[in-house]
């Protein structure tokens, strides 16, 4: 007996390290597979979007109203570029959009405190900031869910003729994400971030698109993204809405 032992030992011994050895056609695909989160990413996008923007503020109205910033100073928007940064969960978003456009008044314009009729000049430049923290519902092989809390601010500087005004403001958001790897290389997702203030206003930002990742750490990206800032203060009244397709790429480090 102890010399049968003696035999088989090490035939056993070479057929359990033989049955631990994985072919590396295998072991590639396991990998493949394997979820790799980045700690730093950047991306930039050129965002195209349709402005309809309202002011009202005692010092700068029309005809007693509102003033439009497309309809009443024919805003002809330029470049709309946008950079994205993001560290672990936390990330940040910044787009500018500037635009300028000559109209010419039936009336007069208080605008900055000064009257202003006829013909008009005028120049804009809207910034748009979000500080966003996401975190994990559910994550797997490239499809989850997340939901996120965000800080959003919104600066318009705007001036016509001689006479300059701003407008700043910031509101919270609460918001999830829904991603789905529908193909090895291929993303579908939507994002939607708002909060409700009632006759103060609102505050949404809805995100879909589809990404491509040519390889691990570099993504293209398409979409659609509308951006809807609504505000009131007092007799004062702001309302921004940019709607439009956006196109980008990103790098994972």
């Amino acid at each position: 007996m102890k010399k049968f032992f003696a035999m088989t030992l090490p035939f056993l011994l070479m057929s359990s390290s033989t049955a631990h050895e994985v072919r590396e056609d295998v072991d590639k695909g396991i990998a493949s597979v394997k979820q790799r989160k980045f700690e730093f990413s950047a991306e930039t996008r050129f965002f195209a979007p349709n402005l309809n923007a309202q002011l009202k503020a005692a010092d700068f109205r029309f005809n007693g109203g509102r003033v439009d910033l497309r309809d009443d100073l024919n805003f002809t928007r330029g470049e709309a570029p946008e950079i994205l940064l993001r560290y672990k969960n936390l990330s940040l978003d910044w787009l500018h959009l500037h635009g300028a456009g000559k109209s010419s008044v039936g009336g007069t314009m208080n605008f900055g405190g000064q009257n202003f009729s006829g013909e008009l000049d005028s120049r804009s430049d809207i910034h748009f900031v979000k500080l966003k923290l996401d975190r994990d519902i559910f994550s797997l092989m490239g499809t989850g869910i997340q939901w996120n809390v965000a800080l959003n601010a919104l600066h318009w500087h705007g001036t016509t003729n001689s006479a300059t005004k701003n407008f700043s403001a910031v509101l919270p958001s609460v918001g999830l994400n829904l991603f789905v790897r529908f193909r090895p290389r291929w993303d579908l997702y939507v994002q939607f971030a708002g909060l409700p203030l009632g006759r103060h206003g609102h505050f949404a930002d809805f995100e879909s698109g589809i990404k491509y990742y040519p390889q691990k750490n570099f993504s293209i990206n398409a979409g659609w993204r509308r951006i809807d800032f609504k505000l009131r203060r007092g007799g004062d009244l702001s309302n921004f809405v940019l709607n439009g397709p956006f196109v980008g790429v990103r790098y994972d480090f």
